[in-house]
């Protein structure tokens, strides 16, 4: 039996969401001691099966001191003395060729002992269907894998981020569920890149809630209230979205409050399709949506899941170095429902 872990309302619900989808989880950072306490706790409540990357001998340290008994679903793989390396390598120095990209013989040694870049093959490969990182590992090492080596989804031109939060007795959102973008990838996005991050928050959003996702670009401008290039970015990007995909509701550029409070809404943006029921955040750069839900978890007491790493051919995610138990659990769970939505 595994250990107990405490978690809130939204942690309980992506457990319960999550419990049947059973899937092949790659875990770039296997070195961790957590992530052996977060899957004793994980194989209790979901059938998937784990590969562990990286030295062998601390992995299975780990699993002992976290007192798993039955590891049947649990297969470790060291990069230095596995029988793949000379195969791996060969993809990774093909992947740069195939981008125009020059690597040399010491990058091509270094990607190719890097859990980040052989967790990328092997979804490539079909040998995992989702996989988590980040534990240990930088977001960038987590994203040169994805880039250089697994891909974007077919129609999809950036990565971007999303987190959720879950914010207690709060009566906006989805009983204070919110889908953010982009706290951690994009810096100032273009109009291109705020409508794929738009479009794939949708999705995003669309594979976690229960309820219909409603997108809100939002801005220190509703309707016109002010002017310039950043709103006018916003405005053509809710203009394509709503012509290409007239079944989302979305809008923009459009103030916070008059996205997520109805009676804000009747004053500001009356004829808003969100009717001040957001629940999809989308802000305009990443300062902005990396300070805003801190904001958020730190005064608001919000339960906060990410990051989501969107756009990828198949779903690699990116957990803080400073996560907690929960958190890896939490993030795992919500990897195989964005698994399940993709599929």
């Amino acid at each position: 039996m595994g250990r107990k872990i405490s978690g809130g309302v939204f942690f309980n619900e992506m457990i319960q969401k999550s419990k049947e989808i059973e899937r092949k989880i790659v875990f770039s950072d296997g070195n961790d001691p957590r992530l052996s306490e977060a899957l004793d706790f994980f194989q209790d409540v979901n059938a998937s099966s784990f590969i562990l990357l990286g030295d062998d001998k601390k992995i299975k340290n780990n699993i002992m001191a976290a007192g798993i008994k039955n590891t049947d679903k649990f297969t470790i793989i060291n990069p230095q003395n596995s029988e793949m390396l000379g195969q791996y390598r060969e993809i990774i120095k093909k992947s740069f060729e195939a981008r125009n990209k020059v690597i040399t013989e010491e990058q091509l040694e270094k990607n190719s002992l890097n859990t980040s870049y052989w967790a990328a093959i092997m979804l490539k490969n079909g040998q995992a269907d989702c996989a988590v990182g980040g534990s240990i590992s930088t977001t960038a090492d987590l994203l040169r894998g994805v880039i250089n080596v697994l891909g974007l989804l077919p129609g999809k031109k950036t990565l971007s981020g999303a987190a959720f939060v879950d914010v207690p007795d709060c009566e906006y959102g989805i009983n204070g569920k919110f889908c953010i973008s982009d706290p951690a990838i994009i810096p100032k996005p273009t109009e291109d890149q705020l409508l794929d991050m738009a479009l794939s928050s949708y999705e995003t959003a669309k594979s976690v809630f229960e309820e219909e996702p409603r997108v809100a670009l939002l801005s220190y401008s509703t309707r016109g209230s002010a002017d310039g290039e950043d709103i006018q970015k916003i405005r053509n990007v809710v203009d394509r979205i709503k012509n290409s995909r007239p079944d989302i509701k979305i809008d923009g550029e459009i103030q916070f409050d008059a996205a997520i409070v109805p009676d804000v809404f009747k004053i500001k943006a009356p004829t808003s399709v969100l009717e001040g029921k957001a629940n999809v955040l989308i802000f305009p750069e990443l300062n902005a949506a990396n300070i805003g839900y801190k904001i958020i978890q730190r005064l608001g007491k919000a339960e906060v899941c990410g990051t989501v790493v969107q756009g990828a051919a198949r779903p690699f995610n990116d957990l803080s170095r400073g996560s907690l138990v929960q958190d890896i659990v939490a993030l795992t769970a919500m990897t195989l429902l964005q698994t399940k939505g993709m599929e």
